[in-house]
């Protein structure tokens, strides 16, 4: 290389290095980031990461906050959708957005409205009406209305927003229809000889279970029966003898139901893997919506703070077991923590019920909502706000 070479390439040279000291900072932030992510990711099995991810997508950690205001109703019913809350009760079904504005408002008329949330949209219908509104976050998507005179029994949504509904029809003791996302109709089943109660389409939007209230040997029972929705063909059916399914949820090919007397877990394929009788306890609260378990709160009287709580993993083997002597006022589960709402105070357990953290003076608070992000909702008569661990 010649010296005029050599001249020519000395700031080239140079300037590059200026470049890369300028761009040095910015490359030491992003490793930074990336090891504190690793570090968090790996600590206490991602805990802090979780963390983390809510302090950037809220803006701020171990605080609560009021979010939403409405108006005071005894029946009222809440969900989220998205980040807005939606609560429903006899005149109105309102959307509130994160900075307390009404996104929207749908007229009801209904007596005891029953809600149900999916992930991007929600069901409400009363338990003996004849109208159901499916709702998203930008309004109503369509209204469904049964035959003249006949009423509907329930509506439900899985994660997948398949929608389950349960209604009466002429000529028959009740029918089941599903509905995709889309709103397309995919199963419809006539019931000639069963009363059905309930109906849930699985997770994997692969079958729909449906409640059937039957007789065994002289005794009231139950009865679980799975249709897959492709070839509308019966999958399984599984008796719970001696139980009226007070409520029911789908984890994998597990179905839990809640019973007045007991609570059963069984596979879709008809296999019973947990039957436990409530005895001479009294049912206080349960929590179904776990990802990978479910928990029960039971006491030895029917009024009354001395309960032992208890949660159970999807092979029907006990998880873990707690006693508890504070009142519980409400208690939710999702993905894998579990929050339970005490007098004055909200605790968020592992599934192990280990306590993770807990905040005090949670004031009038009387429902709780344990979000899959791992923040926890509290609502009470006028106002909710969250939480976030």
């Amino acid at each position: 290389m010649s010296s005029k070479e050599k001249n020519n390439a000395q700031p080239a040279r140079a300037e590059k290095e200026k470049g890369f000291l300028r761009r040095l900072p910015s490359l030491l932030l992003v490793l930074a980031v990336v090891l504190a992510v690793v570090v968090l990711t790996t600590m206490e099995d991602g805990r802090h990461f979780a963390s983390l991810r809510r302090w950037l997508m809220y803006g701020e950690s171990s605080a609560a906050r009021d979010v939403y205001t409405y108006a005071a109703d005894p029946n009222n019913r809440y969900g989220r959708l998205g980040t807005s809350l939606l609560v429903a009760n006899l005149n109105t079904a309102q959307l509130i957005g994160e900075d307390g504005a009404i996104v929207y408002e749908q007229v009801l008329n209904m007596t005891s409205p029953q809600l149900s949330v999916g992930t991007r949209q929600a069901s409400v219908c009363a338990v003996g009406g004849d109208t159901l509104y499916i709702l998203d976050q930008n309004g109503t998507r369509r209204t469904m209305k049964t035959e003249r005179g006949l009423c509907y029994y329930g509506a439900r949504l899985n994660s997948s927003d398949y929608l389950a509904v349960t209604e009466q029809k002429s000529g028959y003791k009740a029918s089941v229809s599903v509905y995709n996302s889309a709103g397309d109709l995919v199963f419809h089943f006539d019931s000639y000889d069963s009363y059905l109660s309930d109906a849930i389409v699985t997770e994997d939007c692969r079958s729909v279970v449906m409640v059937s209230l039957d007789a065994d040997s002289g005794a009231f029972a139950s009865r679980l029966m799975v249709y897959d929705l492709a070839t509308a063909e019966p999958a399984g059916s599984v008796p719970i003898r001696d139980g009226l399914v007070l409520d029911l949820a789908s984890r994998g090919d597990r179905v839990l139901s809640l019973c007045d007397k007991r609570f059963a877990m069984t596979s879709l394929g008809g296999e019973t893997v947990l039957d436990r009788a409530y005895g001479n306890l009294y049912l206080h609260d349960y929590a179904l919506t776990g990802g990978d378990f479910c928990a029960l709160l039971l006491g030895r009287y029917q009024a009354g703070n001395i309960c032992t709580l208890t949660t159970y993993g999807l092979d029907g083997q006990e998880v873990a077991s707690l006693e508890l002597t504070e009142e519980v006022l409400d208690m939710s589960a999702a993905g894998d923590r579990l929050a339970v709402l005490y007098g004055d105070s909200v605790a968020v357990y592992d599934r192990e019920l280990v306590e993770l953290t807990r905040l005090e003076g949670t004031g009038y608070a009387g429902q709780v909502q344990m979000g899959t992000d791992g923040t926890v909702l509290l609502i009470s008569g006028t106002t909710a706000w969250r939480f976030l661990p």
